[in-house]
């Protein structure tokens, strides 16, 4: 049996000098069968990990990786919806690490989360960690029209004033989020590039080309294209309205290429199966999606069953559907979060 002895993480910190990204494909670590942090013993001397109320995969892969058992934690629901936390193991002078709520109500998540906060400072807390893969209306981060909020800075005050001191996320919708942050709260932000890389180089494809499905995301496009040694296009949509675009022109030749369409979220895959529609219609071949955030509401699984797409890869920052298609292959984040707790608290 292999092992891979990784000792320190392997991501990008925004306020903390660490090792640049080297990979975070988790089902085999180059060639390895496990993953063996080496710092695990004294880690657990110096954390708490407390739970959420439905745990997920993710949450389950980080405590099996960090080999850290959970504190005792209740948390439920009284009877006209409020939230109740009680953490009952000792945390006093740890660093605590919330793990992501992931109920299907966005703002029940955010609650338990501050709560959770909020408990653990209280009870004597050296630092709380809120482990955000898919960090909560990230995609609210300006006004757009007059009177609308800026949703995305009122969750960062919000999860300063319960008592987060940091947040590890992932791929956020625009990086200028971090700078919402106060200068005492700090942002681990990870990314999904060389996840994406490896995957795809894994699978042997040729003849690819990375294909931004908006111009908005013609940065992430080029980063991921530059990483496989390819070229890039871009599609320019019209927003109709909120989850309603249409995909009008395309900029490169995608004549024969098997193109990869690289986004941060899938939310009702309306943005991705129209560029995979459009691409088809200009001669591209084979057709792969990836993003980091598959949330796949409203019927998201019917278009993207229908439309011309080989794959779908995501990341196991949400939980898997239980409607989920086979054309869905989740990627394993655990690794790069159990690597930024590392950096962090050892």
């Amino acid at each position: 049996m292999r092992i891979s002895n990784v000792s320190m993480q392997f991501f990008n910190h925004s306020k903390r000098n660490v090792l640049k990204n080297q990979t975070m494909y988790s089902a085999s670590h180059k060639g390895a069968d496990f993953l063996c942090f080496g710092k695990n013993i004294e880690l657990a001397k110096k954390v708490s990990i407390i739970p959420s109320s439905k745990p997920t995969d993710l949450e389950r892969n980080i405590q099996k990786i960090a080999d850290i058992d959970t504190s005792e934690t209740d948390i439920k629901k009284f009877k006209n919806g409020e939230t109740y936390v009680n953490i009952k193991d000792n945390v006093r002078g740890k660093d605590v690490y919330l793990m992501p709520a992931s109920n299907e109500n966005v703002n029940d998540n955010l609650i338990e989360t501050y709560l959770k906060a909020d408990a653990a400072k209280r009870a004597g807390a050296s630092k709380v960690i809120a482990v955000m893969p898919n960090f909560d209306y990230a995609r609210q981060e300006k006004r757009m029209e007059q009177g609308e909020p800026i949703a995305a800075r009122l969750n960062m005050d919000l999860l300063k004033t319960s008592g987060v001191d940091e947040i590890i996320t992932t791929d956020l919708h625009t990086p200028a989020i971090e700078g919402f942050a106060p200068n005492s709260m700090s942002v681990t932000h990870l990314e999904s590039i060389e996840l994406m890389k490896d995957y795809f180089k894994s699978q042997g494809i040729e003849n690819l080309m990375v294909v931004s499905p908006d111009l908005g995301g013609t940065k992430r496009a080029d980063k991921l294209a530059k990483a496989l040694g390819c070229d890039k296009a871009i599609v320019y949509k019209h927003r109709q309205a909120h989850n309603q675009a249409t995909a009008e022109t395309l900029i490169g030749d995608v004549q024969g290429k098997n193109c990869i369409l690289y986004d941060d979220i899938i939310d009702t895959a309306g943005t991705i199966t129209e560029a995979a529609k459009l691409l088809k219609q200009k001669g591209a071949n084979d057709i792969y999606v990836c993003a980091t955030h598959g949330l796949f509401n409203g019927n998201a699984m019917q278009k993207l069953s229908e439309a011309p797409i080989k794959e779908v890869i995501v990341s196991n920052t949400t939980p898997k559907k239980a409607d989920s298609i086979d054309k869905i292959k989740q990627v394993d984040i655990a690794p790069q979060v159990v690597g930024a707790m590392l950096n962090i608290s050892v």
